[in-house]
């Protein structure tokens, strides 16, 4: 996949919208996505960074849509690669 040069030297990575160092939800779907996130991530005894690769990927993909809506489908595609059986 290509990415961006500033993505590709880490110089800009996504990062959850905050206020006052406290993460900024426009809907309660969006606070939801990130604890299943953050479930599925310790669960799966992943690091973060694992997820965070999918939500780099879903935002260079569609760089226009709004963050949330990124993040829903990084979780999707994250999801889709854990084998949790």
């Amino acid at each position: 996949m290509n990415r961006s040069p500033a993505v590709a030297d880490g110089l800009a990575e996504p990062s959850i919208p905050r206020s006052n160092g406290t993460p900024v939800f426009d809907a309660p779907w969006q606070g939801r996505a990130l604890a299943i996130a953050i479930l599925l991530v310790e669960r799966a005894g992943c690091r973060w960074d694992d997820f965070r690769r999918h939500l780099i990927d879903a935002i260079e993909q569609m760089p226009d849509r709004p963050y949330w809506d990124s993040f829903a489908a990084a979780l999707d595609t994250f999801t889709l690669e854990l084998d949790l059986n």
